[in-house]
């Protein structure tokens, strides 16, 4: 919680010196390039990083490379989690996201596969289904079940997990290394005079397939912001939530087994704050937060202080005494804060869709 406090703080400082004056084109180039495809190439970068840690894991078993094939896990994470408000183009398009991201996963079908004597490569890897490769199986394989503890020993892996865990982070490593390339050299891997996907999106025109017009960006823009805080809200937190107590579901919960799922969702919600204000690491705007200002300056801060305060209330739902969203959700108070933080989601969603949507097109 305190890391968040200063992380939103310094996002704040970062922002406060934004010009306003910026031009919805100079908007679509930065988010374009310093935001979605540097997240991308962030992304790629951090599954080499999660396959290398995996390796000498696996090479070398102990209590050091188990912790550090973890955090390089938690650590490729982040840019996916940060992404997901631009799922738009090539994510789609070349139906990345699912082999990436499914979840939940098939814990009874992976365990099919370990105890079949199978030899498990990667390519094996590449005919399964969605739901049998991904961050969450190797989550899964690295973290143990996520029910009591977030970590399990290492005298719990065996000789086939050791084999389903480097196939899978080479396959994922690969996915994200496709996705990078398709922003950044060409979106169409079947057709070699494509441009990268972050040139389609800055170039609006009337000769550009995708966009006819900078209105047409900046409502994609909008509308993947949208999507993401209606998931977070009704699908990530409200669907494990269930009706009461008596119907919470922890086997629909994001990242369970590393009890990852708030910082998941408070990225999910940073990826707005990316969009919005055109800040990534080091890289500042202008976004989408310009283009409010021009017609409503107090609107504009409200926005973004709305969106800081929504990552608050997500961290605020982890659970005083331990573990996260996968506990919190069968105790009365870790529910009363889950749904605080939906009321705040669902109102971003909709001042999004109400008040900066309709300014796309003035």
């Amino acid at each position: 919680m305190k890391a968040l406090k200063l992380m939103t703080a310094a996002l704040a400082l970062v922002i406060g010196g934004q010009a306003s004056a910026a031009s919805n084109q100079e908007i679509i180039t930065h988010v374009s390039y310093n935001v979605i495809t540097a997240t991308y190439v962030e992304l790629a970068q951090a599954t080499v990083s999660l396959k290398q840690a995996v390796d000498i894991f696996v090479q070398n078993p102990n209590e050091a490379t188990l912790a550090q094939a973890q955090n390089a896990w938690r650590g490729a994470r982040m840019p996916w989690e940060a992404s997901e408000a631009f799922l738009f183009g090539p994510v789609d398009s070349l139906g990345i996201d699912p082999m990436l991201d499914t979840w939940p996963l098939n814990r009874l079908d992976l365990d099919a596969v370990l105890a079949s004597g199978r030899t498990i490569t990667p390519e094996m890897i590449r005919s399964l289904g969605t739901n049998l490769q991904g961050f969450h199986t190797i989550e899964y394989l690295l973290f143990g079940d996520g029910v009591h503890s977030n970590t399990k020993p290492i005298s719990a892996f065996t000789a086939k997990q050791f084999e389903y865990l480097s196939s899978t982070a080479q396959v994922e490593m690969e996915h994200a290394a496709a996705l990078a390339y398709a922003w950044t050299n060409r979106w169409n891997p079947e057709d070699a005079s494509s441009p990268g996907y972050s040139a389609i999106l800055a170039q609006p025109g009337w000769n550009n397939q995708f966009y006819t017009s900078e209105a047409a960006v900046l409502e994609e823009l909008v509308k993947g912001m949208m999507a993401i805080a209606d998931e977070v809200a009704n699908g990530k937190i409200a669907d494990p939530l269930g009706g009461d107590i008596n119907s919470a579901n922890m086997a629909l919960v994001e990242s369970p087994f590393s009890w990852n799922s708030l910082n998941d969702f408070t990225f999910n919600i940073r990826s707005i704050y990316s969009v919005y204000t055109g800040t990534y690491r080091t890289s500042q705007g202008p976004g989408v937060k310009a283009l409010v200002e021009r017609h409503d300056p107090q609107l504009a801060q409200q926005i973004e202080q709305h969106i800081l305060g929504c990552m608050q209330l997500i961290q605020a739902i982890r659970p005083a005494g331990g573990g996260d969203f996968g506990q919190a959700i069968f105790t009365p108070d870790g529910r009363q804060r889950a749904q605080q933080a939906i009321q705040a989601l669902n109102q971003l969603h909709a001042v999004l869709e109400q008040q900066v949507l309709p300014l796309v097109d003035k």
